[in-house]
């Protein structure tokens, strides 16, 4: 079960005694934040026709046309948000990611819009000062209706009357309970006590007496956290102790066992089984990611072969060198491919000795330091993919050296390779971007990593290369 937090919590904050008769929950607030956008995007088309027409001519004519316009990047933008789950009550109040999605997906919307306007020829029925009037007023609805909901959501999120069941939550002794109060409220649930247990809570009438004691009949559901394996006893008869109390009950695992659970069930015999790592994908998975990868690399190619052109002739002109640069790395099934890259340091490392690129790092070059952290360096691989050795997407690929490195210090590692590996990827999405100087950052990029094989689809690829474009601007961890 994973939750996730964008909120800074207080314990007190966690739970309100005066609840509403009624509250939302989060599928609510997802299908009004959405239906908002799709009136506000609707409203902004009509009126931003009604007021150029007013401002330029004086005369109003027929509204059907910008209303129906409207209904269309509404449509499309409303989609690319659901896809993206934008309207998650946590994502919603991201404020700065809200933002950009805005700023990248409204763009987009009208783009397409312009587009099938020209391949049908009514292009000169759109009036271009009607379209950026709209795309203005556009911008400044969405843009307050975001502030809109990162104060109510945030206010309402610490009066609790956000969640609209109660819950006794069930741990062992040295949990910490303040996360999982903090995930739950998310999730429309507020707890509303806290039972502790322990090795000494083992009879079941001293348990059932506890459990009523500690509200039972109080609450709409039995949330049990649990992480102390070491002490599976006391679960068991803690489950068997709720049996005679009507009330559901659900247990969410941590740690290994958390993850474990999160892999696709299936049933084999009467028990079911949990699959934690993923088969490399089928024949029609592959050809549906090598149809986007093709498309994709040749669009790719062909719009930044200006900016290429741009790159190869500063760093000529920089420093001594050619202006690729080539290294050995291994892609799907561990088999090696030479990867190309425009050259960004003074040296030319493909060894058993290859250091990754540290901050103020002498090897950069001025031209290579610019083009790293907006990872312009990376454009050749289009051409990788296109060949076949890369993907668009995927775990990044490592030089050889550090797979051989990680490879023996994180168990999981070598499991990257049931795919290609990427010019972008869950990881770098999440945080993962950049250089790897402490083991726990590299086994964090791994997990990603992991997560991703063992969920793809064709939209998560969709996701992540657009996350990548609004991400290209963060340079923080790139150097």
């Amino acid at each position: 079960m994973t939750i996730p937090v964008e909120q800074n919590w207080s314990p007190h904050l966690s739970v309100r005694k005066d609840r509403k008769w009624f509250g939302f929950n989060s599928i609510a607030i997802t299908c009004i934040a959405a239906a908002s956008d799709f009136a506000v995007l609707i409203a902004a088309s009509a009126a931003g026709h009604l007021l150029y027409q007013q401002i330029g001519s004086g005369a109003v004519t027929d509204l059907s046309l910008y209303v129906g316009i409207g209904l269309l990047v509404a449509t499309i933008f409303v989609l690319a948000m659901f896809g993206l789950h934008a309207y998650r009550p946590g994502e919603i109040m991201a404020f700065r990611r809200q933002l950009l999605l805005i700023f990248t997906l409204l763009p987009v919307a009208i783009a397409f819009l312009i587009a099938i306007a020209l391949f049908l020829k009514i292009g000169t029925t759109l009036s271009r000062g009607a379209v950026i009037t709209t795309a203005a007023l556009s911008v400044t609805g969405l843009t307050t209706l975001r502030i809109f909901w990162l104060r109510h959501l945030s206010r309402a999120l610490a009066r609790a009357t956000f969640p609209s069941r109660r819950v006794l939550l069930i741990c062992p002794g040295t949990m910490l309970t303040e996360p999982v109060i903090q995930r739950a409220a998310l999730s429309g649930l507020s707890v509303k006590h806290v039972m502790r247990i322990a090795e000494t809570d083992l009879a079941l009438a001293s348990m059932s007496e506890a459990y009523e004691k500690n509200g039972i009949a109080e609450v709409d559901e039995v949330l049990v956290a649990w992480s102390d394996y070491g002490n599976l006893r006391a679960l068991e008869q803690c489950l068997v102790a709720l049996r005679q109390f009507c009330v559901p009950v659900s247990v969410m695992f941590g740690g290994v066992v958390g993850e474990v659970v999160e892999g696709f069930a299936q049933t084999v015999g009467e028990r079911r089984a949990f699959q934690t790592h993923r088969p490399p994908l089928d024949l029609y998975e592959r050809a549906l990611k090598r149809m986007f990868d093709v498309a994709f690399s040749i669009a790719a190619l062909v719009l930044m072969f200006p900016i290429c052109a741009v790159v190869a002739m500063a760093i000529k002109l920089d420093s001594r060198g050619p202006i690729f640069f080539t290294q050995s790395r291994k892609g799907y099934s561990g088999r090696a491919f030479r990867i190309f890259k425009f050259r960004s340091m003074s040296v030319m490392e493909d060894s058993t000795n290859v250091r990754q690129a540290t901050r103020n790092d002498p090897r950069v070059t001025r031209v290579g330091g610019f083009i790293r952290s907006t990872s312009l360096d990376e454009l050749p691989q289009f051409w990788n993919v296109l060949r076949g050795d890369m993907s668009v997407v995927g775990p990044r690929p490592h030089a050889l050296v550090h797979d051989d490195l990680y490879g023996a210090l994180i168990a999981q590692y070598a499991s990257r390779r049931h795919v290609k590996p990427g010019l972008t990827g869950w990881a770098q999405i999440n945080g993962c971007r950049g250089e790897t100087p402490t083991l726990d950052r590299m086994a964090d990029r791994v997990h990603h990593d992991l997560w991703y094989i063992n969920n793809w689809s064709p939209w998560l690829d969709l996701k992540i290369v657009l996350l990548t474009m609004i991400g290209v601007f963060d340079r923080s961890n790139v150097y």
